[in-house]
């Protein structure tokens, strides 16, 4: 969800025999951007940006393979799965991945591929009596038998690894977090190193997140403005995120992770947002809808989602859109170019200005949306 030649394109799409509706040139510029030359050391290994807007393939069930070719097909370059089978169909995300990738519609190396170790639960690969590294290696090579490419097992890698929540306990979670290490670029471990080259959590909150050393490479939490302790925009997160910190993030592997990621600032952490739309719909459903949200939408003729989502892709949120149907897939990935042509526009240009305040003032209310 994650530039690459035309010519490149059209062979591709000549070889798929398929007409695909691709997303507009300026989001692929920047969902496809810093692709790493191949190289041989897990620590060079080749990666693609973590996109704005990343495909999130929870409660899909039986349809989750063909959603998640869909999705990449509409142009979708970021997958975000989890292992746990209760929520999620991680091997069905792994199909329509390699579905995509036989017909020449994507590349392993122009996707970003996460899933989840989910503590604590029945419905994941591993013995819970266990240890809670033995838990976690268990439940890392069950992950990526199911997302590796045909026939390349042996050089099956993750973009990211997150920890689905936190431990019950602070020590369990740094014993995970500290297990989680040997599978990075820089780890001194030859058969794990390489395979994982992001770690995160999700589900955190801020006093976790300060635990953690090194600090997290992504962050991913639901958004939304009512009460309770993840409410208030998660505003401290956010926060924190935007600080990060460049001697201790575990991106790993020297500086191809940072270099793939170039629209973050130096040591900053990604925050990935959910429930977005489902959490918030007084934000921007009809009839209502806050005004700034219905202007955008209005002003560069997208969707009131759509607009929503562009002003959260804005204020540094990387998005996951769970939609299943393929059209609104397409439509979803062309808001960020229509809205930022209209704002290049005077019009666009002062209309934007008034709707960001309001945003800022928003997210800035003490209670925000209920």
């Amino acid at each position: 969800m994650i530039l690459a030649r035309p010519s490149h394109l059209t062979i591709r799409r000549a070889r798929s025999r398929a007409v695909l509706l691709s997303p507009s040139p300026r989001f692929l510029a920047i969902t496809r951007s810093a692709l790493i030359a191949t190289m041989a050391s897990p620590e060079s290994r080749p990666t693609a940006a973590m996109p704005p807007m990343i495909y999130g393939t929870a409660w899909k069930k039986e349809r989750t393979a063909d959603l998640v070719y869909e999705a990449i097909k509409a142009g979708f370059r970021g997958i975000d799965t989890a292992a746990m089978t209760k929520h999620y169909d991680e091997a069905g995300a792994g199909q329509g991945i390699r579905r995509a990738i036989r017909e020449g519609i994507v590349t392993r190396r122009e996707l970003y591929i996460q899933t989840k170790f989910t503590p604590l639960d029945p419905s994941s690969p591993y013995d819970p009596s266990d240890p809670i590294a033995a838990q976690i290696h268990a439940s890392l090579a069950s992950s990526l038998a199911n997302l590796a490419e045909d026939g390349r097992q042996d050089e099956a890698y993750l973009d990211a690894y997150l920890l689905h929540s936190p431990f019950p306990r602070g020590s369990q979670t740094l014993e995970a977090w500290s297990a989680l290490q040997s599978y990075l670029p820089a780890s001194s471990d030859p058969a794990r190193r390489g395979r994982v080259l992001r770690l995160g959590i999700s589900n955190a909150p801020l006093d976790v997140l300060e635990s953690l050393h090194p600090a997290p490479s992504v962050v991913q939490n639901p958004l939304y403005g009512g009460p309770g302790p993840r409410g208030r925009w998660d505003r401290a997160v956010r926060a924190w995120c935007r600080r990060g910190s460049s001697s201790s993030s575990s991106g790993g592997g020297g500086g191809d992770s940072q270099q793939a990621d170039a629209s973050a600032s130096e040591g900053e952490v990604k925050y990935q947002g959910f429930w977005t739309l489902t959490a918030n719909a007084a934000v921007w459903s009809p009839p209502r809808g806050e005004w700034f949200v219905v202007e955008v939408a209005n002003g560069a003729g997208v969707s009131r989602p759509g607009a929503w989502y562009a002003l959260l892709m804005e204020k540094g949120v990387v998005v996951l859109n769970g939609t299943t149907s393929p059209e609104r897939m397409r439509e979803d990935l062309e808001v960020k170019e229509k809205v930022e042509r209209w704002k290049e526009t005077k019009e666009g240009r002062d209309a934007w200005e008034r709707c960001w305040k309001g945003l800022e003032e928003f997210l800035e209310q003490r209670r925000g949306s209920q």
